[in-house]
């Protein structure tokens, strides 16, 4: 009883232990795969174009909050102070109280402020078409959307996101109001410093809370791939979270003050731009772990097939064999086939229905031509499959070995998904076609 409670207890942590170095391997894979596809979809210029649309849409859009907010005032006037106090934060960069009392003042449509109007309109565009157009460059090898729905969807999202911030500001206020009276202000005096009321904390919260609705907004609508709600929810938490970290160390470590006293307010902008430019780098890279997360398996099989010679130096192909060399999280029982030193795995002339990728072991590959080893981390069959032949080798394996399966239809599936693994096949269809004209010429020599 004894012995078998000990095998029991080391078959659990065995177990356990390979549970554990799967999810640090995925972790691993699932990070590399974000990082390479963010740098490959060059998302730090696109980070640096929103920002460069936040400068000229800033000042429209709030013009446009302002125009759907002037309609709440005039009904409820009491949240004109509320709304100047929660924009005196911006006041470096825009003067709001003489436009809004402007905007209060008109009563009446012409045909100047009409024109205005669609100006206004037109320039707000300009941050959200730099936001689709990154988000393209993440999701564009999946989305089948038209490029004239991406122009639709612009003026929506900047529509939605609009009037999203207006209802929250509305909100805040109708907030501050209920907890202002004496009922509210009675049980907060117990509670002095779990909530304490600053005007400057409200509209942090404000601010952050606007980022982090209208992110899973943008996580959720622009792909056009419908990821899970859940995970977009996941990824705008994190985005908001991390740029709030950033926030507090750059405010921190950064004394805005000091430099406004020696180079004037223009210090402000560019640390507003600074912030700006963090948090869209911030966005994006959320953004490209959502396409990573939400299309894993074709992004493993694609880096898998990818995979540079054991002979390719440099650190970074080093690194992508360590990583992706052991694809366990593909690996099923069903895909997994056990041979024995000695066994055959195909013959030559023998009809293509997959492709094998070498988990453990060697293969040895007998032909006309002659003897080839194949080890671990190498594929087998692939070009064939391609150019729909048969096999045209003896593959038999020289070591016991372990290989996935991988059907013709599910191979040809990861040619169509990556360009990478695309422009390989064609590098090796090259060689193979090479080597077998040149066996040709040799026979009729």
């Amino acid at each position: 009883m004894d012995s078998e409670n000990s095998r029991n207890k080391n078959a659990g942590d065995s177990a356990f232990v390979t549970y554990v170095k799967n999810k640090i391997s995925r972790f691993g894979q699932f990070l590399y795969l974000t990082v390479s596809n963010f740098t490959k979809n060059s998302l730090f210029e696109s980070a640096s174009s929103c920002a460069f649309g936040f400068i000229f849409s800033f000042i429209p859009i709030v013009l446009i909050i302002f125009t759907v907010l002037v309609g709440i005032l005039r009904i409820y006037p009491n949240i004109y102070n509320f709304i100047v106090d929660f924009f005196e934060q911006m006041d470096y960069l825009v003067k709001v109280t003489p436009i809004l009392d402007k905007m209060l003042e008109i009563r009446s449509l012409s045909s100047f402020n009409i024109f205005i109007g669609i100006w206004v309109i037109w320039m707000a565009r300009k941050l959200f078409n730099s936001i689709i157009g990154a988000m393209n460059k993440v999701f564009r090898s999946v989305s089948k959307r038209k490029s004239w729905f991406n122009q639709v969807l612009t003026f929506i999202i900047e529509f939605i996101i609009t009037l999203l911030i207006a209802l929250v500001i509305t909100a805040a206020f109708a907030f501050t109001q209920i907890i202002s009276l004496p009922f509210f202000q009675t049980i907060l005096a117990q509670f002095t410093i779990l909530f304490k009321q600053s005007s400057h904390n409200l509209g942090t919260f404000i601010i952050y809370f606007i980022l982090f609705i209208s992110t899973v907004i943008a996580y959720r609508i622009i792909p056009g791939t419908k990821p899970l709600l859940r995970r977009c929810f996941f990824y705008a938490f994190l985005n908001t979270l991390a740029f709030f970290i950033v926030s507090q160390f750059l405010n921190k470590f950064m004394n805005v003050t000091n430099y406004n006293a020696v180079y004037g307010t223009i210090s402000s902008l560019v640390v507003l731009m600074m912030k700006v430019y963090l948090f869209f780098i911030i966005f994006l890279f959320c953004a490209q772990m959502i396409y990573v997360s939400q299309f894993f398996d074709p992004l493993l099989r694609s880096a898998i097939y990818d995979l540079p010679a054991s002979s390719s130096k440099g650190w970074g192909n080093y690194l992508r064999r360590f990583l992706f060399i052991n694809p366990t999280m593909i690996q099923t029982e069903e895909n997994t086939v056990q041979l024995k030193a000695g066994e055959t795995l195909y013959s030559e002339n023998e009809k293509v229905q997959a492709v094998w990728y070498i988990l453990e072991g060697s293969i040895l590959e007998t032909s006309s031509q002659g003897e080839i080893e194949r080890h671990k981390g190498n594929f087998l069959g692939d070009v064939q499959c391609i150019v729909n032949e048969t096999y045209r080798t003896n593959a038999k394996a020289l070591t016991d070995s372990t290989l996935i399966r991988f059907s013709d239809e599910e191979f040809m599936d990861i040619l169509q998904k990556s360009h990478h693994s695309a422009r390989k096949a064609i590098s090796k269809i090259s060689s193979y076609t090479e080597s077998f004209y040149s066996e040709d010429e040799e026979v009729l020599l």
